[in-house]
This record gives C-alpha cells, sequence and structure tokens, in this order.
C-alpha cells in the first residue's frame, strides 16, 4: 500500500507537466484547428535558451521569463515563415510542416548546444519530504509545479470562456468566414494562438527539465504522454486536456513502478486506441453546436 501511495505523489508532479504540454496542443488547437507535432521541440528549444540564462545569471526565474518571450517569439515565426504559408496552399499539409518544425529545431538545438545531456537546477528543493518517520516522493519543488498549472489553468479558462479575446480566437478557429464579417482580425487570432501555445509549452519545458535531462530529443516522449491526454480528454476541452494530463502521468507513474517504465508509452497508446474506438471525441468532448 505504501508503494502504491509512492507511486501515485511521484505522478501527480509528471502528471502537472503533461498536463500543461497537452494544454499547449489544445490551445493550438483551439485556436487554428491545427495539432502541432512540434511542440516538444519549441519546449526543448526554449528550455535550452533558458538553461544558458540560467548558467550565465544563477536566476531560474529570470531563466523562466526569457523562456516565456523565447517560446511566444518562437511561436510567432513558426506560424508566420512556416505554418501560414504551408496553410494557404493545403491544410492538410500542416501537420507535415509541424513534423518538419520539430527535426529543424532538434537539429538546430544540437549545432548549437551538442547532443549531450543536460542538467537543470531546480530552484527549490527537489528531494522527497520528510514526515511521520519517513520520506515521502513529494518535493517542494513539485508543490511549485502543480501551483504554476493551477495558475496557468485558472487564467487560460478564464480567457477563452470570460473575455472577448477568448471568444474571438473561439471564433476564429471555428468559422474564420463569419468571424471576419464580425470585425474579428482573424489572422492576428491565429497568431496569438501560437504564441500562447508557444509559451505554455515553454513554461512545461522549464518545469520538467530538473526532474529529468535536457537534450535535443529528450522531450520526444513527453510527445506522446501529452498527445495522448489531449485526445482522450478532448482537443476542444481545456479541462479534458488538465484533468487527463494529470490522470496520465499517474498511469504512467503506475506502470513504470509496478512493472518497467519502457512499458509506460505502451500503455498510453493503448488507452489512445481505446479512446479512439470508444469516445473519439474525449472524454470531455461533445458534438453540440456551439454559440461563439
Amino acid at each position: 500500500m505504501t508503494s502504491f501511495i509512492d507511486y501515485l505523489l511521484g505522478g501527480i508532479s509528471n502528471g502537472a507537466i503533461i498536463a500543461l504540454m497537452a494544454l499547449a496542443l489544445v490551445l493550438i488547437w483551439r485556436s487554428t484547428r491545427v495539432v502541432n507535432f512540434a511542440q516538444v521541440g519549441q519546449a526543448m528549444f526554449t528550455t535550452y535558451i533558458a538553461l544558458s540564462v540560467r548558467d550565465v545569471t544563477g536566476s531560474w526565474l529570470l531563466a523562466l521569463i526569457v523562456a516565456i518571450v523565447a517560446g511566444a517569439i518562437l511561436g510567432m515565426i513558426v506560424h508566420l515563415l512556416v505554418i501560414r504559408p504551408v496553410a494557404r496552399a493545403d491544410t492538410s499539409g500542416v501537420i507535415i510542416a509541424t513534423f518538419g518544425v520539430l527535426i529543424a529545431l532538434q537539429a538546430l538545438a544540437g549545432m548549437i548546444w551538442g547532443g549531450d545531456n543536460r542538467g537543470f537546477p531546480a530552484p527549490t528543493e527537489n528531494s522527497g519530504i520528510e514526515f511521520a518517520g519517513r520520506t515521502w516522493p513529494f518535493s517542494v519543488y513539485d508543490v511549485l509545479v502543480i501551483v504554476i498549472t493551477a495558475l496557468l489553468v485558472i487564467g487560460l479558462t478564464i480567457m477563452f470562456t470570460r473575455t472577448n479575446l477568448g471568444l474571438s480566437m473561439r471564433a476564429s478557429a471555428f468559422n474564420p468566414e463569419v468571424a471576419r464579417l464580425s470585425g474579428v482580425r482573424v489572422g492576428r487570432m491565429l497568431a496569438f494562438g501560437w504564441v500562447l501555445a508557444g509559451m505554455v509549452g515553454a513554461v512545461a519545458g522549464v518545469l520538467v527539465a530538473p526532474s529529468a535531462t535536457v537534450s535535443p530529443n529528450s522531450f520526444d516522449i513527453l510527445l506522446v504522454f501529452a498527445f495522448t491526454a489531449a485526445v482522450i480528454g478532448g482537443l476542444d476541452s481545456l479541462v479534458g486536456a488538465v484533468a487527463l494530463g494529470v490522470v496520465t502521468g499517474l498511469v504512467i507513474s503506475l506502470v513504470s513502478g509496478f512493472s518497467d517504465s519502457s512499458n509506460a508509452p505502451v500503455v498510453a497508446l493503448v488507452l489512445l486506441a481505446l479512446n479512439l474506438l470508444l469516445k473519439p471525441d474525449g472524454i470531455f468532448g461533445h458534438h453540440k453546436a456551439r454559440t461563439v
């Protein structure tokens, strides 16, 4: 029973990070109706930038801020130079373009920073908390990750459901022609969606780095788990992305603890396949007409 609780505690923080990356995927989908498979590449690249800032200044907070700004700029660059030109020619080619961006970012990161695994120091204590005579696999840093995730989720939910900006983004994604007739600058809204997702992905990258290592390909497995969480939760649902992100983290922790960590991606893909067979719209997805 103690081992079970340990695995659950160990999975909460990882689940929060998966939720953030799934949230970034959902943001792009809700804003542009595109699944951005380059999201982890963007997160990896901005994490390298944050690590460079951390090495020079010694400030984790400054590194996080710079990563967020870099994520916004990179999201805008990807949208303007890759996604928008491809979308004008062939909408189905956008997904292939995102894979190309992922490969390009990984190659560029390797040329700039090398391919060796690098550590990213945590801003707070990252060892287990001692309580009731034993050390629990839950640290102060895990609490920080959960708090940051919760604040982002609350802020984004309010933005999408309670502000004109969120309403305009949803309208631009679901019916751009009607949105244009209503006075919405669709191009700007689509660009902002990529910027916003880049910022959220940058936060996820910086948060996961102290618990792993940073290399050009180190975040690839995160894409598998985040995509699984986003699809099972429902690509239109912020709540679904977060809820299933946490659940995915818990499942991965339990599978890795009671069997082998190499089985975790297989379990994630099995869950994804079952979801596509039983409820392809996702647990929080729906077919109901929207008013935007």
